[in-house]
């Protein structure tokens, strides 16, 4: 069994890589929760949804959110109508958040939700969200705001001046039994190229979580979502920075300096091996990180497989 822990863009990708080459049922994902929230009375996961439509090969590729060729007609007339139209909905997308919604009234948890979403769907991977209660990343502002993710990186595109990043609820989150279990019993753990800040971050900050990682530190490997000091894609370098933290694959490994055992950079960044070694005690191993295409993620995974067999 192979754990990953996603959030909604980079590690989806990779997982695309690896879909090549073993069975979905191989698979394991631990998805970020943070960024999940309420809309025209709706919950929405959005990172937990990817995956879904990932495995269940109803994602749009393109955009790597949503479902491909969906419609946006009642979205549309929401935003006619004079109502919050900035999270882009789809008609049929609508379905899974009514589904979700309706289930959370009648008292299931996330995890047991999910898991409905899966069978529903014909997925064979193993899914679950890294808590069973809410919780939600939140941006204060220069102006002392304080908004959710979305909010700063959908609504207002990352136009804000960041002051700190929290996440709200994390002290008495509850996280889902069967994710520790399946963590100890993996072969490998991949921390995937998503943000380490908003993506990995509510994951790895919940206690029994991060303990569980430590422990499982020797088979656990992190690919870095920054290449030189530019992230591949999103607000990583803006939070990162704000934090008070190093914008490069250095500043990842400081992250997850006690989760993993090795990290994966660009094959084209130049003499940081050795720093980030003595530093933070991490293997660093190279390869291309930039997915141009599945080739490219397959080809990642193939290395990552590699790594696993031969450490």
């Amino acid at each position: 069994m192979i754990t990953f822990l996603s959030g909604g863009t980079g590690t989806p990708k990779l997982i695309q890589g690896f879909r090549k080459l073993i069975r979905d049922n191989e698979m394991a994902i631990v998805a970020n929760s943070g960024d999940d929230f309420w809309f025209h009375g709706l919950y929405i996961s959005p990172d937990i949804d990817t995956i879904l439509y990932l495995f269940s090969d109803l994602l749009d590729y393109q955009k790597y959110w949503g479902i491909k060729d969906d419609t946006f007609n009642t979205i549309s007339f929401l935003d006619k109508l004079g109502m919050e139209s900035w999270f882009h909905l789809g008609d049929r997308d609508l379905g899974v958040h009514l589904f979700r919604t309706s289930r959370i009234q009648s008292g299931l948890n996330l995890s047991e939700i999910t898991r409905e979403l899966t069978e529903r769907l014909n997925i064979k991977a193993n899914i679950f969200p890294c808590s069973d209660t809410h919780i939600e990343t939140r941006i204060i502002t220069k102006k002392r705001e304080d908004i959710h993710f979305q909010e700063f990186w959908v609504k207002r595109r990352g136009d804000v001046e960041i002051d700190d990043v929290y996440i709200k609820g994390i002290e008495n989150a509850i996280v889902p039994l069967v994710v520790l279990e399946t963590i100890k019993k993996s072969d490998l753990i991949v921390i995937g190229p998503s943000n380490p800040i908003t993506s990995i971050g509510p994951i790895i900050k919940m206690e029994p979580i991060r303990k569980c990682l430590i422990e499982n530190r020797k088979k656990c490997i992190a690919v870095s979502p920054i290449i030189g000091n530019k992230p591949v894609s999103g607000p990583t370098g803006k939070l990162m920075k704000a934090l008070g933290m190093e914008t490069s694959s250095k500043g990842v490994a400081d992250i997850y300096r006690d989760l993993c055992s090795a990290i994966i950079i660009d094959e084209t960044e130049k003499n940081i091996d050795s720093k980030i070694t003595k530093q933070t005690g991490i293997e660093v191993l190279r390869k291309n990180i930039l997915f141009k295409d599945t080739e490219n993620a397959k080809q990642l995974a193939e290395f990552i497989l590699k790594w696993s067999k031969n450490k």
